[in-house]
């Protein structure tokens, strides 16, 4: 099954089948690997592993570049669970006007605020 990521809609993840990754080790050194940590341990679902609420979340492709010193970049997936409160200095996708978009939200007082995180 393909699956196509639109830039401007989100793909929903309830009917996507397991995608099981190995799991390598136990641990990475940041030197020279261990030649005993170089075997498969286990095969890990990402489902699990990213997604606590599969009905309330969706895949976004990223487009712009107003992301990017926190590290998302044109072109990332990211992973948005609808279910979830945001909080203070969350990365959160806002719908503007029906158009989303990602920014970090910050609250001052009673008032909320999105803002970009690209100097």
């Amino acid at each position: 099954m393909a699956i196509v990521l639109n830039s401007r809609w989100p793909v929903p993840l309830a009917p996507i089948a397991p995608v099981y990754v190995p799991l390598v080790g136990r641990t990475v050194h940041a030197g020279f690997p261990s030649p005993a940590d170089d075997f498969i341990e286990e095969m890990i679902d990402l489902n699990q592993v990213l997604i606590e609420n599969p009905t309330a979340t969706f895949l976004w492709r990223v487009v712009g570049d107003c992301m990017i010193d926190v590290q998302i970049f044109p072109g990332d997936v990211v992973v948005v669970d609808r279910s979830k409160a945001p909080k203070h200095r969350s990365i959160v996708l806002a719908l503007i006007d029906g158009d989303p978009t990602l920014k970090r939200l910050n609250r001052r007082g009673g008032a909320m605020y999105l803002h970009n995180e690209n100097a």
